[in-house]
């Protein structure tokens, strides 16, 4: 008998589960109905406290009416708290008697943003692009991580919802292409960081991803592989995609959802090619165009269509410039082969001024980089670029926190409340906390031509008092104006790394009441 008795404490201690000397139960309730149920479907998270131990939780709004359970071993403590507010809904509190626990949610009837994507302990999303089409409505595409990582590290996938006119209702999310993660090097492997552009003529989707299995860092053209390039267009708002500008598109690959080009030797024969003088000192090893939005000039059309560009990181010299009058078939690079219009830059945006220049935006530390390309002929093919400045070292220009984050630059048309004038006013965002937090809109005036006269013109001078989008950790933003005048913003928010959220704003808002759309 004693052998049994000793046998059986052996196997309770050596036993890989858990004596409980209680269960926690927490009702889950909810007041009211959120303003986007459909898009918003998680309340929030709470944090249990168990002894020494802390649980995460998050709680979705299915799960409203129900109860849910935390084991906690006997003699341990037992507390509960918010430890994440989610768009959508408000904690109204938290009560208990013994150890059964209520939690109380309220839906939010008046916040506007919405979870394109979520991430709750999945695939991670990153990677905000979001245009305006043709048709006024809205689409937004981002990257889908099952690698959990960039480009180079696996698979990635492009994935993409379509929303109404004013983004109050979004379509289910579905695949644009997948990557094959195939894991040996292909060029199909993933495809990642979207930047799209909207043909203001056609309304062809001109989409462009680094894609493939080597990571930036290590690309190394012509000796090795690059980083390549894809290119996939939609004749149809964003319904189909595929390989041809007049939506003929061939067949897709065996396995895949659609047919893509690779452009990778078009876009790197745009800079100085092996063999040439000065190749060593101009070359480009590996390149990617800056995720978000590519730039249509409203003025310039000297081809099939109205020029587009489109802003690079570059390996070893920082930033360059392509530019297509063909809506992607050929590109070049803006300025000339051996242009470094920002050496130190990171990833970079850029955007068309109103005299048709170009202004370069590109990621730093406590701010921005900035430059202008100025035209120098009518053809609108010459033309100089200035000098590069960071903005946090001009006077009013953009200083923030220590993080390099990537960010948007948007110039469009508004009005000033006071007086009613005609004005033109430049958008930058980008976080402003000391790591990836609290993406802010900074504004500013540039209706005078001297406010962009050159680039360090352009880097004063911006209001001091920028709008906050997030009050939490968050990143890479993009945005596009809607056919409503108010500002489609597409950005990177945490939980997770990260979800994707949307949200409408208006330029009264951004302004504080001193501009209004048109």
């Amino acid at each position: 008998m004693r052998k049994i008795i000793l046998f059986l404490v052996t196997l309770i201690l050596s036993s890989p589960f858990r004596m409980f000397a209680e269960e926690v139960k927490v009702n889950i309730c909810l007041e009211g109905k959120t303003r986007h149920p459909k898009t918003n479907l998680w309340m929030g998270v709470i944090e249990a406290q168990i002894g020494d131990k802390k649980h995460q939780r998050t709680v979705e709004a299915r799960e409203a009416g129900t109860t849910i359970t935390f084991d906690v071993p006997e003699g341990a403590t037992f507390s509960l708290k918010e430890a994440r507010k989610l768009h959508g809904y408000n904690l109204v509190g938290i009560q208990h008697q013994g150890n059964d626990w209520t939690v109380t949610y309220k839906g939010d009837k008046d916040s506007e943003y919405q979870y394109l994507w979520f991430h709750n302990d999945k695939e991670p999303f990153r990677i905000p692009s979001i245009v305006t089409m043709k048709n006024g409505k809205l689409l937004a595409i981002n990257d889908a991580r099952p690698c959990g990582n960039d480009i180079g590290y696996g698979r990635v996938d492009q994935v993409m919802r379509i929303g109404s006119k004013d983004g109050s209702k979004w379509s289910e999310g579905k695949y644009v292409i997948q990557g094959s993660y195939s894991d040996e090097g292909v060029r199909d492997d993933g495809f990642g960081d979207p930047a799209m552009v909207v043909d203001r003529e056609s309304g062809a989707i001109l989409l462009i991803d680094v894609c493939g299995h080597t990571v930036c860092w290590h690309g190394n053209w012509p000796d090795g592989e690059p980083n390549p390039v894809a290119r996939l267009y939609s004749t149809d708002n964003g319904k189909t995609w595929g390989d041809a500008l007049d939506g003929k598109h061939s067949p897709a690959p065996q396995g895949a959802l659609c047919s893509w080009s690779d452009i990778t030797n078009i876009f790197y024969s745009a800079f100085m090619q092996k063999g040439e003088e000065g190749f060593d000192q101009y070359r480009v090893q590996s390149l990617f165009v800056g995720s978000g939005k590519l730039t249509q000039s409203k003025s310039i059309k000297v081809g099939t269509h109205y020029r587009v560009y489109a802003p690079v990181w570059t390996k070893n010299h920082g930033n360059r410039v392509l530019y297509t009058d063909d809506f992607g078939q050929t590109w070049h690079a803006l300025g000339g082969k051996t242009a470094l219009p920002c050496p130190r830059g990171d990833e970079p945006k850029c955007e068309e001024l109103p005299d048709g220049s170009v202004v370069l935006s590109s990621r730093k530390g406590a701010g921005r980089y900035f430059n202008i390309f100025k035209y120098t002929d009518g053809k609108k093919v010459n033309g100089a670029w200035g000098e590069c400045v960071a903005s946090d070292a001009e006077k009013g220009g953009i200083k923030c926190g220590r993080n390099s984050t990537n960010g948007e630059i948007l110039i469009l048309k508004a009005k000033k409340v006071s007086n009613g004038t005609e004005a033109t006013l430049a958008l930058q965002s980008l976080p402003t906390g000391d790591g990836r937090s609290d993406v802010k809109i900074y504004w500013k005036d540039i209706t005078s031509p001297a406010s962009y006269s050159s680039p360090r013109a352009f880097a004063e001078n911006w209001n001091q008092q920028p709008y906050q989008v997030s009050h939490t950790g968050s990143a890479y933003s993009t945005m596009t104006l809607q056919k409503d005048g108010r500002i489609g913003f597409f950005y990177e928010e945490e939980p997770g790394w990260y979800s994707m959220v949307y949200v409408p704003i208006s330029i009264e808002t951004i302004t504080n009441g001193q501009y209004k759309v048109k």
